[in-house]
């Protein structure tokens, strides 16, 4: 994450924009997020911080998709975020990452050393690449999207491996000539 995205959770006052409780609450959850992000990138965690890390990142999760509770018209508690709102890096996050940092401290390792910005940069070109040219129109209706992007990927990799020419240049062949006769 950079410099710009972390002062933004760690500063950023969302109450002076959304007032009352719910903007409060949003603060909260992003001031939360942003201090289970820096446990993330210690060095060293023994097994109770990242047992603590496992709970408070499931709580996370859950505080951002609570419910609203109370009936319409009424004083009633605000959710803040929709269950469909939960992203697949969130449920990793909160499900898998206390794993991968229990399996990396048996080796010595760390979070810490690892990026995904090369993964990030190969979505973000693909997602370009497809939604800029192939999905004109609607794209294949009868494949997944995931599929398409696939295909499409798979095609580029063949042709690189086989070395096939990006451009073909069309030559008109006279039957009168003779010097094409020869050749």
């Amino acid at each position: 994450m950079g410099p710009d995205k972390k002062k933004m959770l760690e500063k950023f006052p969302v109450a002076q924009f959304i007032s009352g409780i719910c903007g409060q609450n949003i603060e909260q959850l992003w001031r939360e997020f942003y201090r289970l992000y820096n446990i993330l990138r210690q060095s060293q965690l023994t097994d109770q911080e990242i047992h603590q890390y496992k709970i408070d990142a499931e709580n996370w999760v859950r505080t951002f998709c609570c419910p609203s509770e109370g009936y319409i018209n009424s004083l009633q508690n605000f959710g803040l975020y929709r269950k469909a709102d939960v992203t697949p890096y969130m449920h990793v996050f909160a499900k898998h990452v206390p794993l991968f940092m229990q399996q990396l401290k048996t080796k010595g390792l760390s979070l810490q050393i690892f990026s995904t910005s090369s993964i990030e940069k190969k979505n973000h070109n693909q997602v370009r690449i497809f939604f800029g040219s192939t999905t004109m129109e609607g794209g294949n209706k009868e494949q997944s999207v995931v599929y398409d992007i696939m295909s499409f990927e798979n095609r580029q990799l063949f042709y690189l491996i086989h070395n096939t020419p990006k451009e073909i240049t069309i030559q008109n062949i006279y039957a009168n000539n003779k010097e094409n006769l020869l050749n």
